[in-house]
């Protein structure tokens, strides 16, 4: 081989070590870029997993047969105890990989967990914790009473101001509600005018019924009237479906499609707005639940932090906190049965700074009632939420300390 040969193979093979070497430390550096951030804290506000119906009151509304349950009303069922065990399963894989909590067994100033007194919460933590840290002893932290727990969705304000200003959002919030198609196709469902409340009561007509608003201190607020009845309704409606009744047994069949569901999932939604979707209600509401929460977020420890409660709380979180609106893909409901919404404080090492990150991590619809076991091949759902006071980035990143002064804003 000529010489000239020879020098043209060594420049050429010079250019091209060089040209992997810089692609090399591209690539790198493009790594370093695209994930900069360590995970630093959680805190993770869940919604109890599946229950029975909350109400078995409801005979006199059809002339159907309700389906037995073995459990009491309100009460964590075996499949929600097994669906909350794989969510469990899962945070415990999720919080491990990231190197936020260690294989071994964690103490309170890392792992730490509060829920609400009633059968169904306990119960969902308990199924969360035995799963996550099998053969850890975990504390499950309570109050010793319900008229002192966190997690009450009772009105505190005794004012008459406040009673007034709370009713008057109420209503204005029942007012702009249009279910009459909701309410006829719920009737078609339950048969409504062969029950007795129609014979009897001569209440054949939902959507001429009145549904009265009612604000009083120490107590749930409250719609009496076909409002809370169709929520009570569609409620057994889900748990029939969640806990894997057959389809031709949910609704007695009549609930078929999307479609179906989505005709009365109206009235569901629509109580809880009123409910507790209106601006005083929630503030007052989720006050005690946020200054509980404020420690969690900007204390070192814990590292974990887990609330378990229920639907009524993220709703109030959701309004007092200002979250933009979301869609949740592959549920029936915006907060869906064990779904939590998970606040994520990330240091990114590029920047040297915190940032916040919230994700709504849930089981869909069809993982619910087909029990399918969380992994990394098959997960939960995902949807990143962003609070109107703390702007977020594409990534869904806000900056810590925006958030810390919004929480401080909340109620000053």
């Amino acid at each position: 081989m000529s010489a000239r040969h020879m020098l043209w193979n060594s420049n050429c093979g010079l250019f091209l070590c060089k040209t992997f070497c810089v692609l090399f430390l591209l690539l790198c550096f493009e790594f370093r870029i695209v994930n900069p951030y360590k995970l630093d804290k959680v805190v993770i506000f869940s919604r109890h997993s599946v229950r029975t119906p909350s109400s078995y009151d409801l005979e006199h509304i059809t002339p159907h047969k309700w389906p037995d349950w073995k459990e009491k009303p309100g009460t964590l069922t075996q499949n929600g105890h097994v669906l909350e065990s794989y969510m469990g399963t899962y945070f415990r894989g999720w919080l491990s990989d990231t190197g936020l909590l260690p294989d071994s067994c964690p103490d309170e100033d890392l792992f730490y967990v509060y829920a609400d007194l009633m059968q169904r919460t306990l119960a969902s933590a308990e199924a969360f914790v035995r799963s996550a840290f099998p053969d850890c002893n975990i504390i499950i932290h309570s109050s010793d009473k319900k008229s002192h727990s966190v997690l009450r969705s009772h009105i505190h304000n005794s004012s008459d101001s406040f009673r007034e200003i709370a009713i008057h959002e109420m209503k204005v919030k029942r007012n702009g509600l249009h279910l009459k198609k909701s309410y006829k196709k719920m009737e078609s469902i339950l048969k409504y005018q062969h029950s007795d409340r129609c014979k009897e009561d001569k209440k054949c007509d939902m959507a001429s019924e009145k549904n009265v608003v009612k604000v009083k201190v120490g107590k749930k607020p409250k719609v009496k009237g076909p409002l809370q009845l169709c929520n009570e309704v569609t409620d057994t409606f889900l748990m029939e479906y969640y806990n894997g009744l057959a389809r031709r047994k949910v609704a007695w069949g009549k609930i078929s499609s999307k479609k179906d569901w989505h005709s009365i999932l109206g009235l569901y939604a629509g109580y809880h707005d009123v409910v507790y979707n209106t601006t005083h209600v929630a503030k007052d509401i989720a006050k005690p639940i946020i200054m509980f929460m404020k420690p969690l977020f900007t204390n070192e420890s814990p590292k974990v932090s887990l609330l378990m409660g229920h639907d009524s709380n993220i709703n109030v979180l959701l309004k007092a906190m200002h979250f933009k609106n979301f869609v949740l893909n592959k549920s029936l409901l915006s907060v869906p049965i064990g779904g939590k919404i998970v606040f994520q404080k990330w240091y990114d090492v590029v920047k040297k700074d915190y940032f916040l990150k919230i994700q709504y991590v849930y089981q869909s619809t069809k993982q619910i009632r087909k029990m399918v076991v969380l992994s990394r091949d098959t997960p939960p759902q995902f949807s990143t939420l962003e609070l109107k006071g703390c702007a977020a980035n594409e990534e869904g990143y806000c900056p810590w300390d925006v958030f810390i002064k919004f929480l401080n804003d909340l109620y000053t």
